[in-house]
């Protein structure tokens, strides 16, 4: 595997494992709390949307979005009311697949591949390296988000991964 891909995979499965570790911190009380200056957006909300588009990101230039990546209807937007709820086990089992789509997604790529044009659902990536960056870089900001929440509740962890 070309090293650049191997990195890729290794930040991916990085970021998943510090989204399981805000996961694994956060109290029942805060789950389904909604946060602070918000009106639908709860904690396991914002984790739902960070994983749903991680794992809708990965994947090759003929990757297809999937609405319910995870066989669940629950809606993926941050600015409706809640359509559905979702366990902390299971949002854990979602991280669990998702660390598969990433050993699949990296495992048969190529720097050509990763260089090339990106058929993603029509929209603006212009190659495969572009959508794969900008969802690591929305997920990141999103488990960010979920990590001061955490602080905010004066829960502690330590959830860097590099």
């Amino acid at each position: 595997m070309d090293p650049m891909i191997a990195e890729l995979q290794k930040q991916y499965h990085c970021t998943l494992e510090m989204l399981e570790i805000v996961l694994g911190a956060c109290t029942e009380e805060v789950w389904g709390k909604v946060l602070p200056g918000e009106t639908y957006l709860t904690f396991w909300r914002e984790a739902y949307h960070a994983l749903f588009w991680i794992h809708n990101f990965l994947g090759p230039r003929d990757k297809t979005f999937q609405m319910k990546p995870f066989d669940r209807d629950i809606d993926p937007r941050l600015f409706t009311p809640p359509n559905n709820t979702c366990a902390r086990a299971e949002m854990l089992a979602f991280t669990k697949q998702t660390h598969l789509v990433v050993d699949e997604a990296f495992g048969s790529m190529t720097l050509d591949e990763l260089r090339g044009p990106d058929g993603y659902d029509e929209t603006e990536f212009d190659s495969v390296i572009h959508r794969l960056l900008y969802g690591l870089r929305h997920g990141q900001y999103h488990i960010g988000r979920l990590a001061a929440y955490l602080d905010q509740e004066d829960i502690s962890f330590a959830a860097w991964r590099g």
